[in-house]
């Protein structure tokens, strides 16, 4: 028979505990898509430049219909950046607004200036949410509007 030491039943302890820490922590995710844990904080993953990779309404993607290349800058201070580059046209259109995380970061909340109307602000709700994919989802009364973004 084998006798369970002090050391012996601290060390159980501990494998027990990391075990449940890690089972909670992987079987619980922030987003519908995407992993619930990183070792980045969100707003770190968020700033940069990320490009449009598709677009969808009312679950029809005319990613290809459209005639523009959509870029997104997240900074730091809150400062959102929105530019297209309209083919038709030869322009590109730049916008710069304000971001910010709502809902324990479950929404991204973007703000563009309107120069007729003022700032204008659109609630997202994060679907997906790594260093390699943001899915946001934007819903108004005339449709549902998706976005997948990828790093630039």
């Amino acid at each position: 028979m084998h006798k369970i030491t002090s050391y012996g039943i601290r060390k159980i302890s501990l494998f027990i505990t990391v075990t449940l820490l890690s089972i909670v922590s992987f079987s619980c995710t922030k987003y519908e898509e995407g992993s619930a844990f990183s070792f980045m904080s969100r707003k770190k993953m968020l700033v940069g430049y990320w490009k449009m990779d598709k677009w969808i309404e009312n679950d029809v993607e005319i990613t290809s219909q459209l005639q523009f290349q959509h870029k997104f800058g997240f900074a730091k201070d809150g400062t959102y950046y929105y530019s297209y580059y309209d083919a038709g046209f030869k322009l590109v259109i730049n916008f710069t607004g304000t971001w910010e995380f709502r809902r324990r970061k479950e929404q991204l909340v973007l703000g563009l200036m309107d120069p007729r109307f003022g700032m204008k602000y659109e609630v997202w709700d994060i679907i997906k949410f790594t260093r390699k994919a943001l899915w946001l989802e934007c819903v108004s009364p005339e449709k549902l509007v998706k976005w997948q973004l990828i790093p630039q």
